[in-house]
């Protein structure tokens, strides 16, 4: 009985330890280590917000986890297998190509198991590079199949769990992996991971064909792995690497009507916003070190600035701007100063093109630009985003001055002016995968433009009948009434004269006629008959009916003084005010 219980009580002793071993072996899965089975994968990524006028946009890293289950065929010695990877986005993909390493080599990047190193390759290749560690490959460049599509071919997959060896050198059976992963001599770890980093994606195409409004659009990107010696599946190979929003919003302040004319300046207010915290970028602000996504860091590999992020550039335009102003902005400005309201910065760009590219921002800010001299076709500024705070949606508002010589006579038209904030540099189009690591944008249309209105520094007059028919004759006198005690400022301008009506000449010869140049405080006077040469004004013969003034300042006074004459004698008199008649367009506010 004794010995029945001794055997008992050694086969239940056995028993256990075999379950145990088991039981450890099922928690840890299968000790493939000479042996591979299915290779399962998942692939996950996370979807940043991305700028919706952005035709090279970092999207987010993906992601791809494999393991080793069911293990059932061979032993492979070099413990890894070639595979093929391919990577298809919703739009183009627009990694730059043709950089050095060859025709359609691009620089998005395969790294596996997180294996650091500061040069990929456009081969495959087993280096010291970054952990030391060359039992895997080094991050390589994929190849762009087409405008989409980049692929990675033949790239080693470490087989999770699988003892480490080589092209050269086999590899045998380890018996215990533990303590010796991701050692020569022992096993790949449990976990093989690929990440797909450095993914450009012409995001504007989704604006182009009118998708985009003023929510996100998601960018979604699918997957697909094969091996030629082994199952390779994956899961989630449809997925969303990002999330594409407007980066940039606009609005305009109109500035104080009249102002322009009765002082000489006035002030317009440009207010720009981020579409989305993280919508601005200031240069250096992050470098690249492989492994970390993408979109957090700059370009890769590191061609600007040893790698530093790019800075994000607004572009500043007005249009339908009257002749005879000036424009200035502030060559740097400080967005904000209120505590926990982010610390947005911008510097004035000098020397950039047209598309808002080179050139140099100022770091200083103080003084003012002009960019905009009376009789010029243009209005531009280019801002750099010197400061920005990834995690606050931050506002900046631009004073914009507009100003009007002190002696300028010259008529100042209405002007309904147009308001133009966009990302840049501008890009010339959408098909931009060789440009270069440069940012590109295109225009934030089909948003609305902002406008603001400018008053005409003019006055209008109208005299309802004139006439010098029939012993009739009609004087004429305007005032300039901007030299006032009220404050004023003094505008000297000339006026010209409409006619309307009939006359001896003929309609071709009824105006207009422009007078010289009125100063401020002083008056022109003279009657239909004989005009006034020494103020510029012919006389018109036998002429009957109504007469517009259109002077070129404000504050514009007129009186006409109608006479029937016998012998030289007025025997009749009648005279009226005439009527005046602002012109202008009414500020608009966005």
């Amino acid at each position: 009985m004794t010995d029945r219980l001794s055997y008992a009580g050694v086969f239940a002793i056995i028993a256990t330890t075999w379950c145990l071993a088991q039981n450890a072996t099922a928690q840890n899965g299968p000790v493939p280590s000479a042996d591979l089975g299915v290779i399962r994968c998942t692939a996950t990524a996370v979807a940043p917000i991305v700028r919706s006028e952005g035709t090279s946009e970092l999207v987010g890293d993906i992601l791809i986890t494999c393991h080793n289950s069911s293990p059932s065929a061979g032993f492979e010695p070099r413990g890894f297998v070639e595979a093929d990877l391919q990577l298809t986005l919703g739009v183009s993909a627009s990694n730059r190509v043709d950089f050095g390493a060859g025709a359609e080599v691009a620089d998005a990047v395969l790294v596996v198991n997180e294996k650091h190193c500061s040069e990929p390759s456009a081969t495959r290749r087993f280096t010291e590079c970054g952990t030391g560690n060359a039992t895997v490959q080094d991050p390589t460049f994929g190849r762009r199949v087409n405008r989409s599509t980049i692929q990675w071919t033949r790239f080693a997959l470490p087989i999770p769990g699988a003892a480490i060896g080589s092209v050269s050198t086999p590899a045998g059976p380890v018996a215990d992996c533990r303590g010796r992963y991701g050692q020569r001599g022992g096993c790949h770890p449990p976990t093989t991971t690929i990440r797909l980093t450095n993914l450009r994606a012409n995001v504007a195409e989704l604006r182009v064909v009118g998708q985009s409004g003023s929510g996100s659009l998601p960018i979604e990107a699918s997957l697909s792995i094969r091996a030629a010696d082994a199952a390779v599946q994956i899961d989630g190979s449809q997925l969303q690497v990002a999330q594409a929003a407007p980066g940039i919003l606009a609005t305009a302040v109109a500035p104080d009507a009249g102002r322009l004319c009765s002082h000489g300046d006035t002030t317009a207010e440009v207010t720009v916003s981020e579409g989305f915290a993280s919508a601005f970028k200031a240069r250096g602000g992050a470098r690249l070190r492989t492994g970390d996504p993408g979109w957090v860091a700059a370009f890769y590999p590191g061609t600007v600035d040893g790698g530093a992020l790019p800075a994000t550039r607004i572009r500043l335009s007005l249009s339908n701007l009257p002749d005879a102003v000036q424009v200035s902005v502030p060559n740097g400005i400080a967005c904000s100063t209120a505590p926990g309201s982010g610390r947005l910065q911008l510097g004035l760009v000098s020397g950039a093109d047209a598309r808002g590219e080179g050139g140099s921002a100022s770091t200083g800010q103080s003084g003012q630009t002009t960019i905009r001299s009376p009789g010029s076709t243009a209005a531009v500024a280019v801002y750099e985003v010197l400061s920005a705070d990834p995690l606050v949606t931050e506002t900046c508002r631009i004073p914009v001055e507009i100003s009007r010589p002190q002696r300028s006579s010259a008529s100042l038209a209405p002007a309904q002016v147009r308001v133009a904030l966009r990302l840049a540099p501008v890009s010339a189009g959408l098909d931009v995968a060789s440009a270069g690591p440069t940012q590109r944008f295109v225009d934030s249309n089909p948003l609305p433009r902002s406008t603001f209105g400018l008053s005409s520094c003019g006055t209008s007059l109208f005299f309802p009948f004139v006439t010098n028919r029939s012993n009739f004759d009609t004087a004429i006198v305007i005032a300039n009434t901007s030299a006032d005690p009220l404050g004023s400022r003094h505008q000297p301008g000339f006026c010209d004269l409409r006619y309307r009506g009939s006359s001896d000449a003929g309609g071709a010869a009824l105006g207009p006629m422009r007078t010289i140049e009125i100063p401020a405080g002083k008056n022109l006077a003279f009657t239909l008959s004989s005009g006034n040469v020494a103020q510029g004004i012919q006389g018109v013969a036998n002429f009957q009916g109504y007469l517009v003034a259109d002077c070129s300042f404000q504050h514009a006074q007129g009186f006409a003084f109608v006479t029937e004459q016998q012998g030289g004698v007025a025997i009749l008199a009648q005279g009226y005010l005439a009527e005046v008649v602002e012109t202008g367009a009414q500020s608009v506010a966005p």
